[in-house]
């Protein structure tokens, strides 16, 4: 499965230690401000890894569409796929002048109506179809999917289970091109080698460079994506192909 091997490269990356925290300039020559880097470029399979991922979420919901046609004993062509809009208008377009949905099931149709992203109102952006299906265009028609490193302070919140430490991080907290410091230089050193009286948590993970997903984590994503399409769509859709 694609989404496996995607976790299997971006485990294989990170096992490089790719990324650094290299220093800012300006500032109290006694404090430190650094920012997260990436030691070298991200690894070209892993944009296309995840491209497929997406793309295939999609298709899955226009393959839907055809077996829902096939089910009305209709015959299902070009015309047929999974309508995705963020205004009512657009998505009557869809149905009345571009038949996406003819030969489909009534009650099959209303399903499909109620999980549109125009339903969220301005926020339409943000709603989970809308997300894939931007990701997809962008992947599709403009170029593959541009990847990131991203880093920096984290809201890191640990709890033991089982003898095992495990940690949670709220990525939302960290912005795009966030500052570590400012920290106070214990020693007065200057330049590699200098020693700060913290510790602090730092989070860094690939991101999404562009697109409504722009700086989050693109395994995060991709998890969400798979389970909503798998626990809050398909499901829908079952007792018509009973």
């Amino acid at each position: 499965m694609h989404a496996i091997e995607l976790q299997t490269e971006i485990q294989r990356y990170f096992s490089t230690s790719p990324a650094r925290i290299v220093r800012v300039e300006g500032g109290n020559p006694d404090e430190y401000i650094g920012t997260v880097e990436a030691g070298g470029l991200i690894p070209g399979r892993l944009p296309i890894i995840l491209g497929d991922c997406l793309q295939n979420l999609r298709s899955a919901l226009d393959y839907m569409v055809w077996e829902l046609v096939l089910t009305s004993k209709s015959e299902p062509g070009r015309h047929n796929m999974f309508p995705i809009c963020g205004t009512l208008e657009a998505f009557e377009n869809q149905l009345v002048k571009r038949n996406r949905l003819k030969g489909v099931n009534s009650g099959a149709i209303a399903e499909i109506r109620s999980l549109q992203p125009y339903h969220h109102g301005q926020d339409f952006e943000k709603a989970m179809l809308w997300v894939l299906d931007d990701l997809c265009n962008i992947n599709k028609h403009r170029r593959v999917l541009l990847t990131d490193l991203k880093g920096g302070p984290s809201d890191l919140e640990l709890q033991q289970i089982d003898g095992e430490v495990f940690g949670r991080v709220n990525l939302a907290s960290i912005e795009k091109d966030a500052k570590i410091g400012p920290y106070p230089i214990v020693d007065g050193a200057r330049g590699p080698g200098i020693k700060m009286d913290v510790n602090p948590n730092i989070a860094v993970y690939v991101a999404f460079n562009e697109g409504t997903t722009q700086n989050l984590d693109i395994g995060l994503v991709l998890a969400k994506m798979l389970e909503y399409i798998e626990l809050a769509v398909l499901p829908r859709f079952e007792p018509f192909f009973g």
